[in-house]
């Protein structure tokens, strides 16, 4: 286990963002009163002021404290970077601080022609990375979107570290049907590994039945029906869900998928090559075109409004007495 304390989290595969602040949360001992000695700041709303007494704070009744901050450069420009940087230099050893940073990778070609990937913003000539470089208590976790050709590798890992295995054909079939959405990804490995229950390898014909179109009503094939319009199929597959489903899973599901669909209409409207969000690992290259299709049903402020509305239930299932589930099936009615 390292023993930094200031951690940056750089990437974009929000699932292995939660389990990596998981991790950390758990190494941080026994003692550890999460209830008292715990911070969220989001970095777009956050007063330089706000950071600042969440960081220096000593611990109550324990002897760490955790400090997550997400956007977490939102509003650190050149004028504050010096300022940022003490701050982190006065941060206390007893404070674990989680920075977490959305950046994407992208290939670019070498001074000899070869093609390599850099982080876009983060890269190893930003000031905060060469920061962290000279310091012995801060590291950076990588958390990039496994792309296209090596989504299977992250199903056959995901399988290990829950306790179980895919066969390589099987971890291909289900990568295909998931694209490299980690989250969802993880729940179906989860629900397979059950299936088996962890006593054998998972099998192409496990994954058929249990996740394509032609086995089980499953989360991917609502999704498609309710962007694509096909409100009755959708309402029906969505009842059947919830029977068996999690609400809040099916709820990220839906918001994974709108977000996908906000950065699709986005690059349409901008008349760019849809290519930049395979690059960016937004989309599969095999999905473009259902995902293009789907985008153009919508206009942008139709998109950003659902999305606010997805948003707002997840809110409402924390606060209000009308049930995620029902919010979900009302979803699919409004979306006809």
């Amino acid at each position: 286990m390292s023993k930094a304390n200031i951690h940056l989290l750089r990437g974009d595969d929000l699932y292995s963002v939660a389990l990596a602040v998981k991790t950390i949360t758990a190494s941080l001992g026994a003692d550890f009163d999460a209830a008292m000695n715990t911070s969220r700041l989001d970095g777009k709303s956050a007063s330089f002021e706000d950071l600042q007494t969440a960081l220096t704070t000593l611990p109550f009744f324990g002897s760490n404290r955790l400090v997550m901050v997400d956007n977490a450069l939102s509003k650190i420009d050149k004028n504050s970077q010096e300022k940022f940087l003490k701050l982190l230099d006065a941060t206390p050893g007893s404070t674990h601080a989680i920075f977490q940073v959305e950046d994407h990778r992208k290939w670019r070609k070498d001074a000899n022609g070869s093609w390599i990937q850099l982080w876009e913003t983060l890269s190893t000539t930003h000031w905060l990375v060469k920061w962290i470089a000279a310091h012995e208590n801060a590291e950076i976790i990588d958390l990039a979107l496994p792309d296209e050709k090596t989504m299977d590798s992250w199903v056959a890992g995901e399988a290990k570290r829950l306790g179980g295995s895919f066969e390589p054909d099987a971890a291909r079939e289900l990568a295909r049907h998931t694209g490299n959405d980690t989250g969802i990804a993880s729940q179906e490995i989860s629900k397979l590994l059950t299936f088996v229950d962890f006593k054998r390898a998972v099998s192409v014909k496990d994954v058929i039945e249990c996740v394509s179109v032609e086995g089980s009503a499953d989360v991917f094939v609502m999704l498609d029906d309710l962007v694509e319009g096909k409100i009755s199929q959708a309402q029906s597959l969505m009842r059947r869900l919830l029977e068996s489903t999690p609400p809040e899973a099916i709820l990220g599901a839906v918001i994974h998928r709108f977000r996908q669909l906000i950065q699709v209409r986005e690059a349409l409207d901008a008349r760019e090559d849809l290519k930049v969000l395979v690059d960016r690992k937004v989309l599969f290259g095999n999905q473009v075109g259902k995902y293009s299709a789907a985008a153009r049903r919508f206009t942008m402020e139709q998109l950003t409004d659902i999305y606010a509305r997805l948003l707002q239930m997840d809110v409402q299932s924390k606060t209000s007495s009308v049930g995620l589930d029902t919010n979900l099936e009302m979803l699919v009615m409004e979306l006809g």
